[in-house]
């Protein structure tokens, strides 16, 4: 896409922490990201990285950096 002059997005609507934490491991390449459909899930089953404040917070922990409760 970037080759041929085209932006990049990537985003959610109501994705879990583990698909949220795959999208911010990307967010380098792209020119927007709407990556805060975790925060709509009252039931998260996952932790991983997080964009607070319109931040990307990216988890310290390997891989993808999530945890599975």
């Amino acid at each position: 896409a970037k080759k041929f002059g085209y932006k990049i997005m990537i985003g959610c609507m109501t994705e879990s922490s583990v698909g949220i934490s795959a999208g911010c491991a990307l967010a380098g390449l792209l020119d927007y990201a709407d990556l805060d459909g975790a925060n709509l899930i009252s039931n998260d089953y996952a932790k991983g990285s997080v964009v607070e404040n319109g931040k990307i917070m990216v988890s310290e922990k390997p891989g993808l950096g999530i945890s599975i409760f």
